[in-house]
């Protein structure tokens, strides 16, 4: 849904970590509450601390809790920017400097009396670029050609047409009356049950759903202009559809502007969320996200990440299932959490099976863990999944 000019631009995207519930009328509103501020240098004070290592920060008469960078004091005064408001908001925290990086912060609203902070983890990531354009185009947005705080660089920048547009699909997008944060599949992934019981049916089906999602269109229209991809696979994306149908979006309609707007913090905050049908009537969340590492440790890709995946669906035998899924140095940790101990039981059961199984396709599994939901303990902050009992 991109204008044209910019599919060049477009690169593939990667999958990556789940944020807040979009139902959360919470956090709904504190992205609603900050929306304003986007693209704006503030200054927050840290007023607590809390005992997952977060903090509570006060700015603009708000309060939000995040990360911030080690050695950050309660009572200390901290350099804001807001350079995205979806999945979450994220905050660039200080200023980036020749000898270091920026520093970004997911925030969240100040959680309710009594809750756990370990329950709802906020992440802390260095030198995302993305989020650096994201300040710039906010900026732009809101200020013209004031594109920084101040200064000589002030009078003499200006946002480039590509930018320009960016920006006014962001400002379209907080128009809308709800955040989307998911991609909806449009036909169940699996046509019987019996058809889901196939890996790597499955493991298609789940390709296909987010490849002809739209979420990655003008990344596939830049590889077919390449020559890497057929145009005939890019007739059953949303686009292509709508294209052969006559209409062109809108990119400053709401509904349009928000799908890009997902499309970006896709890009940039590295997760990604799908729901839909598993086979007809039985309905399934996914979400996805890569973790980079930067301990030099290497993981299952050669490439330093850490991948974490979650699915829930509401069976009607089994009830609620959700299994959360790490996948570390080529090993995988496997947690489920159900409704009930009996569900919770039968899982434990078959978890010699699962590592038989694992085991044959070269994948060992280095954790598991089942229990009913109420006995779950909540997980660390940036961890997918806590403590699992551990395999030898």
């Amino acid at each position: 849904m991109l204008p044209r000019e910019l599919v060049s631009n477009v690169t593939p995207v990667t999958p990556a970590r789940p944020s807040e519930p979009a139902a959360d009328p919470r956090q709904q509103a504190f992205q609603r509450e900050v929306a304003p501020l986007l693209g704006k240098a503030i200054h927050g004070a840290v007023q607590a601390k809390l005992t997952d290592g977060s903090f509570v920060v006060k700015f603009a008469d708000t309060q939000a809790r995040m990360q911030l960078p080690s050695g950050a004091q309660v009572g200390a005064d901290v350099p804001l920017t807001l350079v995205s408001l979806h999945p979450r908001p994220t905050f660039q925290v200080g200023a980036q400097t020749a000898n270091a990086g920026a520093v970004f912060s997911e925030a969240g609203p100040p959680l309710p009396e009594g809750a756990d902070p370990a329950a709802s983890p906020l992440n802390l990531r260095e030198g995302a670029a993305i989020g650096r354009a994201a300040a710039l185009l906010a900026s732009g947005a809101a200020a013209g050609a004031q594109a920084f705080a101040g200064g000589a660089e002030a009078q003499n920048t200006t946002l480039s047409k590509t930018g320009q547009t960016l920006a006014g699909v962001l400002a379209a997008a907080q128009k809308a009356d709800t955040v989307l944060k998911s991609v909806t599949g449009s036909t169940p992934l699996m046509a019987t049950p019996d058809a889901a019981a196939d890996p790597a049916a499955l493991a298609k089906g789940l390709q296909q759903a987010l490849g002809n999602s739209g979420l990655f269109y003008e990344s596939h229209v830049a590889e077919w202009a390449q020559g890497g991809r057929p145009l005939a696979e890019l007739a059953g994306e949303p686009q292509q559809q709508q294209a052969q149908a006559g209409a062109r979006p809108n990119p400053q309609d709401p509904a349009t502007a928000q799908f890009i707007s997902m499309q970006l913090a896709t890009q940039e905050q590295s997760q990604l969320a799908w729901q839909g049908q598993l086979w007809p009537g039985q309905p399934m969340e996914w979400d996805v996200r890569r973790e980079e590492q930067h301990q030099g440790n290497g993981d299952a890709d050669g490439d330093g990440s850490v991948w974490h995946s979650r699915l829930r669906l509401d069976f009607p035998e089994l009830g609620r299932l959700e299994a959360q899924l790490t996948m570390v140095n080529g090993a995988l940790q496997v947690r489920f959490a159900t409704g009930d101990d009996a569900t919770a039981g039968l899982l434990r059961g078959q978890m010699a099976r699962l590592a038989g199984a694992l085991e044959a396709v070269g994948t060992p599994l280095a954790g598991f863990d089942a229990r009913a939901q109420e006995d779950r303990p909540a997980p660390a902050d940036g961890a997918a999944d806590g403590e699992v009992e551990q395999r030898g």
